[in-house]
């Protein structure tokens, strides 16, 4: 996040280890940095907030992941 005067601001950030770890994978995954994707997700949550979408705020349990096919844990 940049500030008007075009500085970034620091954010602290506590996640569960199942989540920490699909967060890197997901990093590696699309080869970006763990900063560069935090920052993408957050734009994007902000965004989606401003445009009326609640529903992550509105559910009462952490999404589960999605599984992918048969198999998958």
């Amino acid at each position: 996040m940049t500030t008007a005067t075009g500085k970034k601001q620091s954010l602290r950030l506590f996640l569960a280890g199942i989540d920490y770890s699909r967060f890197l994978v997901q990093a590696g995954t699309h080869h970006v940095t763990p900063t560069a994707l935090g920052e993408r997700l957050i734009r994007d949550g902000l965004t989606r907030l401003e445009h009326g979408d609640t529903t992550p705020l509105d559910a009462s349990e952490p999404h589960e992941p999605a599984s992918h096919g048969p198999g998958t844990v």
